[in-house]
């Protein structure tokens, strides 16, 4: 093993090797995107959020990593809309100064430090006999968007998005579920369907038609706490290899809307993965997913930050 990462090593540093200068590349242009995409950030005003209850609750789950991305997704959101509760859980990495820079910058935000949840999710979910649930959130930090978010939440709708989804126009059709209330909620239409489980497992606890390319990137519900952990914990306990799983997360919010229904996909403009962009098409909103280089920081920079300047 030693000898094989040793070779590794040697080729990768080989100047002949066309892959390390095209590594190289993209690695000083991120840095440079980040840089700039951080100087903008710096120039935009801060944003008065409201502090009273709202219909909805904006919820970021988000970390040191992509603590820079986390700001300009939100500031591409408000951008739009004003009338909403701003939740940031942080997943345990943010600096100090990072937390001082949400609060300048986004005024009445609730920030909810992991250390700090640690005790009291725990507590929630022994007392209430959800022990495969406490387990799954020790294990797996995106178990933060399925307990904490929602425990934490008091609004009727909780609108939950990645740090890797901007907002390029006015999200309508999200929205106007929250005005109208002629739908429970809506998610983000993926390119495959990414569950945990196969078919057959599936249909063990499902009642309805599994909802197809479900995506929690961009997803808006109002599930109710208990009833909503306690078909979580029925299947974990029951489905036991799935606490290692990659998209328990999204599986299990899929389910669970399928099972209640009403929730609707959003159509192809809340594009994902740059397969609309990519073919020109208008959007309103993209999910980049965050292996995809800096078209992120490139997009924000020249497409979004033009577009909101003058609104903060």
């Amino acid at each position: 093993m030693i000898k094989k990462i040793y070779k590794k090593i040697v080729y990768e540093l080989r100047f002949d090797n066309p892959q390390y200068y095209h590594r190289i590349s993209e690695k000083v242009l991120k840095t440079y995107y980040q840089k700039k995409l951080k100087s903008l950030l710096q120039r935009l005003n801060p944003i008065d959020l409201q502090t009273k209850p709202t219909e909805l609750t904006v919820c970021m789950l988000s970390g040191h990593r992509h603590f820079l991305e986390s700001v300009a997704a939100i500031y591409s959101f408000s951008a739009w809309e004003s009338n909403f509760n701003l939740h940031y859980h942080e997943d345990g990495t943010l600096t100090a100064n990072e937390i001082e820079y949400l609060q300048q910058k986004f005024k009445g935000i609730k920030i909810f430090k992991k250390i700090e949840q640690n005790d009291k999710i725990d507590q929630f979910l022994l007392k209430n006999n959800l022990v495969k649930s406490a387990e799954l959130r020790k294990k797996y930090v995106f178990a933060l968007r399925l307990f904490d978010a929602v425990i934490d939440n008091q609004s009727p709708f909780l609108l939950q998005f990645d740090s890797d989804v901007l907002f390029f126009k006015k999200p309508e059709e999200i929205l106007d579920i929250i005005e109208k209330k002629d739908a429970k909620g809506c998610f983000n239409k993926d390119i495959v369907d990414a569950y945990t489980f196969s078919s057959e497992t599936l249909n063990k606890y499902i009642k309805n038609p599994m909802l197809k390319m479900f995506n929690c990137g961009l997803f808006l519900h109002q599930f109710e706490k208990l009833p909503f952990f306690n078909f979580i914990e029925e299947i974990l306990t029951a489905e036991t290899e799935s606490l290692q799983s990659w998209h328990i997360e999204q599986t299990l919010f899929a389910m669970y809307a399928t099972n209640e229904g009403g929730y609707k996909q959003l159509p192809i403009a809340y594009d994902l993965a740059k397969k609309e962009r990519n073919q020109g098409n208008a959007i309103t909103s993209e999910h980049y997913v965050h292996s995809t280089g800096y078209d992120f920081h490139k997009d924000f920079i020249y497409k979004v930050y033009p577009t909101i300047k003058e609104k903060f």
